[in-house]
């Protein structure tokens, strides 16, 4: 019985493989004789680059600063320890009653150490410490969010870079090939094959050829000096990266509610806020503490008198003219507008993700159209090129197909670059681009 459990199970997962694989989507995978970069390779390179950003230092050093915010919160606990010297002397003085202890006051130059202990302070010290905890994780979770943000930038100039220099080499290629068409057809007219009006056709495909080529070339120096920008290097050829698609591809995966990282740092921002609330509070309560005073006269002269003084202090506010209450009133709105602030991100979450699955799954369809219109005009073209002998207008024809072809490529490029990015900004929103990179902290 526990064999044939165990070549169910055995079959069963095979079967769920099999399904997995058939569905697996490749990125660029839809590109013949396309060089390609593999996953590990895409990833090291981004991930080298990610780390040298100034971006990057300045949220680790963003992180720094509430992580010693924190620190100070937790040492509000502890007493406080000033010395101080007190030097008091009489510059002028006209006294009539010299009797008069107060007006009659010797010169001192004494030295004070004082100590001070909270004991109670309303909630106060308690309530920066959770404060700077929460500030702690919002700056952690901004480091994380600014990190996979930047994987997401670097990616998008990586891919526009490499699909702008491979259409912009190929129609480079196509005009240098049809140039002897050109010629052909211009020997033709000499010859008086051709009339006037079938070399001017071809010369204006030509033209418009020429035309898309310089456009293309242009946005090709574009891309690249926007990549020599950020990579601090020129651009290499590596190819395009081929990477699995996991997020846009899986409707289970993608519907499963990860928190993004705009959503943990919008609730982490009400539990500050709501800690700001309680430090509000707390300066209206009664405080109770320790206090120590320790004094050494007249150590110019090397006196001997000395005070050691200590006892309890108490304070208690009790009438502030509204002041306290219009003060608990303005954080507790604050409070109420982080609230809202989480209800709006958590709209523009579920909308983004929306759009990101909705736009995918049109553009995977229109992929594989473009690329099979793509395959049917190049064969087109290949027949085309056999028959050229016979005529001028098939001349035409294969420069009409070689425009085609070419608007056809730019679609299929941008449709694979779209894809390629919207499956980042899923593994972003779902806090999974980082693991994705192998970036750790």
């Amino acid at each position: 019985m526990n064999y044939f459990l165990k070549f169910f199970v055995a079959v069963s997962a095979l079967a769920i493989l099999s399904l997995s694989l058939a569905k697996a989507e490749v990125s660029f995978s839809t590109l013949d004789n396309v060089k390609s970069m593999s996953e590990e390779e895409f990833y090291e390179y981004i991930r080298l680059t990610v780390v040298q950003q100034p971006e990057f230092s300045s949220a680790m050093a963003k992180q720094n600063e509430f992580n010693q915010n924190k620190k100070y919160a937790q040492r509000l606990r502890f007493p406080s320890i000033n010395a101080s010297l007190i030097n008091d002397e009489s510059l002028s003085r006209r006294v009539d009653d010299i009797s008069s202890i107060r007006k009659r006051r010797d010169d001192s130059f004494d030295g004070v150490v004082t100590i001070e202990q909270p004991i109670y302070t309303g909630n106060e010290i308690s309530s920066k410490i959770k404060k700077a905890k929460y500030g702690v994780d919002v700056a952690k979770e901004e480091f994380y969010a600014e990190s996979s943000s930047l994987i997401l930038t670097a990616s998008q100039i990586y891919v526009e870079t490499a699909t702008s220099s491979i259409l912009s080499k190929y129609v480079a290629e196509q005009l240098s090939l049809l140039t002897k068409y050109k010629d052909i057809a211009e020997k033709r007219f000499q010859s008086g094959a051709v009339d006037i009006s079938e070399i001017s056709a071809i010369a204006i495909k030509l033209s418009e050829l020429e035309a898309k080529e310089a456009i293309l070339g242009a946005k090709r120096l574009q891309t690249l000096e926007v990549f020599s920008s950020f990579f601090k290097e020129p651009y290499q050829n590596n190819g395009v990266p081929s990477i699995l698609f996991t997020e846009i591809t899986s409707d289970r995966d993608y519907q499963e509610k990860s928190n993004s990282y705009d959503q943990r740092i919008a609730s982490l921002k009400i539990k500050g806020s709501e800690s700001e609330l309680a430090i509000t509070k707390s300066s209206y309560r009664p405080k109770l503490g320790l206090s120590f005073r320790y004094t050494k006269y007249d150590i110019d002269d090397s006196g001997k008198d000395e005070d050691l003084r200590g006892g309890l202090t108490f304070s208690v506010p009790l009438f502030n003219f509204g002041r306290g209450s219009a003060e608990v009133g303005a954080a507790k709105s604050r409070v109420n507008q982080s609230k809202f602030m989480y209800a709006r991100v958590m709209r523009d979450l579920e909308k983004q993700r929306a759009n990101i699955f909705g736009a995918a799954t049109g553009i995977i369809q229109a992929r594989n159209k473009i690329s099979d219109s793509l395959e049917n005009i190049k064969s087109q073209k290949e027949i085309l090129n056999l028959r050229i002998a016979s005529s001028d207008f098939l001349i035409l024809g294969i420069i009409n197909a070689t425009i085609q072809e070419i608007n056809l490529l730019e679609q299929l490029l941008s449709a694979e670059s779209q894809l390629f990015i919207y499956e980042l900004q899923a593994a972003h929103i779902n806090r999974r681009l980082l693991t994705q990179f192998n970036i750790s902290f």
